[in-house]
């Protein structure tokens, strides 16, 4: 079948797109923001390029920019969104960059703490279709760290902007698309394993990124969009690398349009970060007792929860024998089906047979933590499509 780029669709639609009783907005995108200090190198005024996989078709896109983490006041001068000139990368070539509008102007203020959220620009967007965001600050940056595979580039301001690949955090949170029908949308939550920290492949980002292959082959009746939460670092108790999963609730699932599943996999920062033993020490029922609140966030919503088993770590630099009982008395508590609506047993999906505390060496890159691009597409193949079934 043959598809018409984004900007030639573009042509001739509004850019503000009235309100259609009949279509609901849903996720089809995200990156949840994680903070940046000092450590992290400042860039200067300029423009940011952030390859993005669309996991919703829809006829409108709107974009949310945050600064939830950030370590000053930012300001926002233009976005814009263009076709990819090719399969990989973020250059748009000859393709015309068109603009996104914050009621009606150009630009936007986003001070710290804060998100904006642009108008609505109407177009027809396909499943799995990727586009180049383009946003231009006026002030200087210091985004946080971030995985390896999201294509993104950065230009400081200039006549003649060079843009060069860069990995840091990025702006861009949110992607959501208008449809006329969404039947579900997953928003993928956790840490760097769902962040997909060590994952190398742009084309399909970590975990959530393989899930979505799997969905877009689905009928239309049947296809959910998925929104990629995790963050590297983050813990499910107490602070870590940004807030906790529990206080990131609001911020990052019920926030996301049309959200129906969340696929949780956390806790191993926790686990890891405590100490062996006494007051300092995380211990199972914590654990669990931290899960069954979040599940109480979801269903207060209406949305329901599938719990994933923390994946294998005994061997990786802030893990121990008694961490790792730790952890096997969590999953145990998990795969009861007591806690959450349903499970994902990624544990499984990953683990070597020969020694069950560790991951399977050709999943392991090395840390014995985060498992690799092969490793992350068998997580994706572990989740259970029917427990994603629309609720109608």
């Amino acid at each position: 079948m043959r598809t018409v780029p984004l900007l030639t669709a573009l042509c001739g639609l509004a850019l503000s797109v009235p309100a259609h009783a009949a279509s609901v907005w849903a996720g089809a995108w995200g990156y949840a923001p994680a903070d940046s200090d000092a450590r992290e190198p400042e860039q200067p005024p300029g423009t940011y390029r952030y390859r993005v996989r669309l996991t919703q078709a829809g006829d409108a896109l709107q974009l949310s920019f945050s600064n939830a983490e950030g370590d000053r006041p930012l300001a926002i001068a233009t976005v814009g969104i263009a076709d990819p000139s090719a399969a990989t990368g973020t250059e748009i070539g000859a393709n015309p960059l068109r603009p996104l509008t914050f009621s009606g102007q150009s630009g936007i203020a986003l001070p710290e703490g804060h998100t904006v959220v642009s108008d609505p620009l109407a177009a027809p967007f396909r499943v799995g279709q990727d586009v180049i965001v383009s946003v231009t600050f006026t002030t200087p940056t210091r985004p946080a760290r971030t995985n390896l595979g999201l294509e993104m580039a950065f230009a400081p301001a200039g006549a003649e902007p060079l843009f060069t690949p860069i990995k840091v955090r990025s702006y861009l949170s949110l992607a959501s698309v208008r449809a006329k029908r969404a039947p579900c949308t997953v928003v993928a939550f956790g840490d760097s394993i769902t962040d997909g920290f060590l994952g190398l492949s742009p084309q399909t980002r970590g975990w959530p990124g393989r899930l979505a292959e799997r969905l877009a082959a689905l009928p239309s009746a049947r296809r959910c969009g998925v929104v990629n939460m995790g963050i590297s670092g983050n813990r499910v108790l107490r602070r870590g690398r940004a807030t906790s999963a529990l206080d990131r609730f609001w911020r990052d699932v019920a926030s996301v349009p049309n959200v129906t599943h969340v696929i949780f996999l956390e806790g191993i920062n926790d686990i890891g970060a405590g100490k062996d033993s006494g007051p300092e020490a995380t211990a199972p029922d914590q654990l669990v007792q931290g899960y069954r609140q979040f599940v109480a966030r979801a269903h207060a919503l209406g949305i329901r929860v599938i719990g994933g088993t923390m994946t294998p770590a005994l061997h990786a630099g802030y893990m121990s024998p008694a961490k790792e009982r730790t952890r096997q008395a969590v999953n145990a508590a998990i795969r009861t089906g007591a806690i959450f609506d349903d499970v994902v047993d990624f544990d499984a999906a990953v683990r070597d047979p020969a020694s069950p505390a560790d991951l399977r060496p050709d999943y392991d890159p090395g840390d014995h933590l985060h498992p690799n691009d092969a490793g992350l597409r068998a997580m994706g193949d572990a989740v259970d499509l029917s427990a994603l079934r629309p609720a109608n």
